[in-house]
């Protein structure tokens, strides 16, 4: 018997299996499908499940077919930010608009956007507002398709989304629904100001479980090809950042992850949800951790991004040339070099560009532009870490480093030298699809897992 992990991420839907020792097999992969209209990039999540089941009934023929039937999944995504609208039977709606993109015009009207954003929220939810989730997401569709909003049943994640698709049961992640603002982070009952104000429901969103929980058994004609053991099951997964921190959390005890792929999002383990001024001044996230009495303070920097327009402005996209740089080039060759970067705190949200740079001298070579951003990028990581501890009451300690590009050498080295910190690489290819699989594992091989009934609620 094997289980199964699938992360669905900005790039690549990834799936990865352990056996039932625990022990991991190698990662499938394959690009993340998406659809383009009026240049704006989206995700269509009937796309993504066709092209996830092809996925995983090719892994089932190759890698896995030696450890005999699937007893269970779990489905890690990106972050709530990108939902779709389904309808009563689960077909989408709309598809989500990708993460990363903005809309030229904004659909909530800007004092609610100003009220969301208001400390006394903050306090509510654990969030800062951020332009193009669910508040405004959902406006969108309310504003521009009022048709298609009426005939909305429910507004889903990614994650809830491919659980529903493989076990029939609506069940989230509650590391994923409390990023809608519309929760109340403490308890995690919905907050019904928020939910009065941007016309939603508690209906509107899946029940939500921690991470871990039973979703339902696994439909038997959910993945054709597949051979799935009697009893299998989904359990809950989550918020790709979170998942994969569990997972480093189990093998290096660490509480202070940095993970970075296409974003990188800082977080620091912390037992008590106690939003403050300064965290709120920071822009740090507040979201429920692994375990359903934890909680994490997580920070988002654009870094993977960041990296990617280098390689792109530099090195036609090689990344082994743009690494080759940043190790060859010592620091501080452009003392006037002043970068700026989107979506951290730096720049006014509403700001143009992921990446501004002033101060640039005549003559300065790619090389030092290279090491000079980075340079910034890892001393913004550092101070934000710093903050995120001192917030948290514990001292940085060891960090985690994990994700596709900490595995680069020179990019673990920079880290390194920049942070005077003890840092554990992990050694994960695939943090985030493996994480998932040994939740899987961990849950369904438990005697005392706890099932759900068919009201959705838990029994032993």
């Amino acid at each position: 018997m094997w289980f199964l992990g699938i992360d669905i991420g900005t790039t690549h839907i990834k799936v990865a299996g352990v056996d039932a020792d625990g022990t991991p097999l190698p990662a499938g992969r394959i690009r993340t499908p998406t659809l383009a209209v009026d240049k704006l990039t989206f995700h269509d999540a009937e796309v993504i499940w066709h092209a996830t089941a092809e996925l995983i009934a090719e892994y089932a023929r190759t890698t896995a077919a030696p450890h005999g039937p699937l007893g269970g999944a779990a489905v890690a995504s990106f972050g709530q930010e990108e939902s779709v609208a389904v309808d009563e039977v689960g077909r989408m709606l709309y598809p989500s608009l990708a993460w990363w993109e903005r809309r030229p015009v904004r659909a909530l009207d800007a004092e609610t956007a100003r009220w969301l954003d208001s400390f006394e929220q903050f306090q509510v939810s654990g969030l800062r507002h951020r332009l193009d989730q669910t508040p405004e997401r959902t406006a969108h569709l309310r504003v521009r398709e009022p048709q298609l909003w009426r005939s909305t049943a429910r507004w889903v994640d990614f994650c809830t989304f491919i659980t529903h698709r493989m076990t029939g049961e609506w069940v989230s992640a509650t590391n994923q629904i409390t990023h809608s603002q519309c929760f109340e982070l403490a308890t995690l009952a919905p907050h019904a100001p928020v939910m009065e104000r941007l016309g939603l429901t508690p209906a509107h969103f899946a029940p939500a479980l921690p991470t871990g929980a039973d979703a339902g058994d696994m439909l038997p004609t959910a993945l054709p090809g597949v051979a799935i053991a009697r009893g299998a099951r989904v359990v809950i997964g989550g918020h790709d950042q979170v998942v994969a921190a569990r997972q480093v959390h189990s093998m290096s005890g660490a509480e202070v992850f940095d993970s970075i792929g296409t974003s990188e999002y800082l977080m620091v383990g912390t037992g008590t949800f106690a939003p403050r001024m300064r965290s709120y001044e920071l822009g740090l996230d507040h979201e429920r951790a692994w375990h359903d009495d934890g909680f994490l303070l997580g920070c988002p920097i654009p870094s993977g991004k960041v990296v990617q327009l280098l390689a792109e402005l530099f090195h036609h996209g090689d990344f082994d040339r743009l690494f080759s740089d940043l190790a060859a080039t010592p620091s501080g060759g452009l003392p006037s070099l002043h970068v700026t970067v989107g979506s951290t705190g730096e720049a006014p949200e509403e700001a143009e560009g992921l990446l501004t740079l002033t101060g640039l001298p005549a003559g300065a070579r790619p090389s030092e532009v290279v090491r000079g951003t980075l340079d910034h990028l890892a001393d913004l990581a550092r101070t934000a870490i710093g903050e995120m501890c001192e917030l948290a009451g514990r001292q940085p300690g060891q960090v985690a480093l994990m994700g596709s590009l900490f595995r680069r050498p020179e990019m673990a080295a920079h880290r390194r030298e920049r942070w005077d910190l003890p840092l554990h690489i992990s050694p994960m290819a695939e943090p985030v699809a493996s994480g998932a699989a040994a939740i899987a594992r961990d849950a369904l091989t438990s005697t005392s897992s706890p099932r759900r009934d068919h009201d959705g609620k838990e029994t032993s």
